[in-house]
């Protein structure tokens, strides 16, 4: 059972979902029951009125759309040792109100996962949140030793270990030699690198525009993002094995970077926050710090270039980058306040607002939401689509609801500093299931 009164969990062993929508990234399928036996899709067959099957739980899913249970390869759960930030259990029924199945931790915690001990300990805290939400987790691994960018893990004990992906998110690795060998060591492993792109030093908080003027201090230019991307594409040439995958992109110079990078044929990737979807520098408000985000906000044209980005291809798929901080740290001063904005709860409606809008397809929308990063993350023989075979694993909404505003009671992670925390998004997710649990959503 949820400890939150927005969600209804159940464990139902067989079910069918009837006169429901089905979206995949082949296409779409209308009218159709979806029938899972002990969590697995066994059929997908045309609708017929009054048709029953004995032995099964109903839900009726007329009006609705079932789509894949989100992938989200960039999470801080603050598992572990921040739990006045974020616990196993708050952040794992975060995703659940967000339709999430699967999540990719980040190792920014206390102490930071950068050897197998620590990686223990986060299983073992994460273990019965798992049980009770159905919410895989999966874990990066720190690049370098305390995320300090000077000594490299043990690439290959960690990737022994289970580790999924290697990142110093939250800094960028800076020195060249040591990315140099960050990439030849992670590279022995097939697991992706995925590098917060920031040159340290520009000592600025926000991107340039009305707000950053009125805190006053120097604007956070594009160039810290993309200035880094360029150098490590570089060494990638010297890498053909390496993948190399840049976080929460926000300017246009490093999208330029990555679709030149591809085109030539190196093996880079990046992903876009729903954020720097929704947002622009523009809408930054004074005196609100969940707008206080690394990277930050940037201009209408970088936003207009971001979307057009994800629907083309250029970025591979949607990372929330949910990061959750108590009040304390939160405070209205923006140059003191920490960097970061929650996610979980508000992406997948960020993506039905471009659907909305003609922006992307149902096939994109699925692929960014769900199959692109299940893959990504070597897990699409489980995530990311809806067929007979696999676990039912999907979130059932209506995509068309009219939009209303976002409120701090939407949330039930255990922070509220949301910067979608009073904007208008549109859809509504009814229930999100995940294998033989139901969680309905209210």
């Amino acid at each position: 059972m949820s400890p939150h009164t927005k969600i209804i969990s159940k464990d139902i062993k067989n079910l069918v979902i009837t006169n429901v929508e089905v979206w995949n990234e082949e296409g779409r399928q209308s009218h159709v029951d979806v029938i899972s036996i002990s969590g697995i899709i066994t059929e997908i067959r045309p609708h017929v009125p009054g048709r029953q099957i004995e032995g099964v739980v109903t839900i009726d899913g007329a009006g609705l759309v079932l789509i894949p249970a989100g992938v989200d390869a960039q999470v801080h759960l603050r598992v572990p040792g921040q739990e006045q930030k974020e616990t196993a259990t708050s952040g794992l029924w975060a995703a659940v109100a967000g339709g999430v199945g699967a999540i990719l931790t980040m190792p920014n915690t206390k102490p930071v996962l950068d050897d197998v001990s620590v990686l223990d300990l986060a299983r073992r805290e994460v273990a019965a949140a798992g049980s009770a939400t159905n919410v895989r987790v999966l874990f990066s691994a720190a690049m370098t030793m305390g995320q300090r960018g000077r000594e490299c893990v043990d690439f290959d004990g960690l990737a022994r270990a289970g580790v999924a992906a290697f990142t110093d998110d939250g800094v960028g690795v800076a020195d060249d030699q040591v990315m140099r060998q960050v990439i030849a060591g992670a590279s022995r492993t097939g697991l992706p690198i995925l590098q917060h792109a920031e040159i340290p030093g520009h000592g600025g908080v926000l991107a340039e525009g009305r707000a950053q003027k009125d805190i006053g201090g120097p604007a956070y230019p594009s160039a810290a993002e993309s200035d880094m991307v360029k150098r490590d594409l570089e060494i990638l040439k010297d890498f053909p094995a390496a993948r190399y995958h840049v976080l929460h992109v926000s300017a246009t110079s490093t999208l330029e970077l990555v679709r030149s990078g591809k085109n030539s044929g190196l093996n880079v990737t990046c992903e876009v926050s729903p954020h720097h979807l929704f947002f622009c520098a523009d809408d930054v408000v004074f005196d609100n710090t969940s707008f206080k985000m690394n990277p930050p906000l940037r201009s209408k044209d970088d936003q207009t270039r971001l979307r057009l980005a994800l629907a083309d291809g250029t970025c591979d798929f949607v990372a929330t980058d949910h990061a959750p901080h108590e009040s304390a740290v939160k405070t209205t001063n923006f140059k003191t306040s920490a960097f970061g904005t929650t996610g979980l709860e508000t992406s997948l409606r960020v993506l039905l607002d471009m659907w909305n809008k003609g922006e992307i397809s149902e096939r994109r929308l699925v692929e960014v939401w769900a199959s692109k990063p299940a893959r990504f993350l070597g897990i699409h023989n489980e995530y990311g689509s809806i067929r007979v075979g696999m676990p039912l694993r999907a979130v059932l909404c209506d995509p068309r609801a009219t939009s209303r505003v976002v409120m701090t009671n939407d949330f039930v992670g255990l922070s509220k500093n949301s910067c979608f925390i009073g904007a208008k998004l549109p859809g509504a997710l009814r229930a999100t299931i995940l294998d033989q649990k139901v969680h309905q959503l209210a």
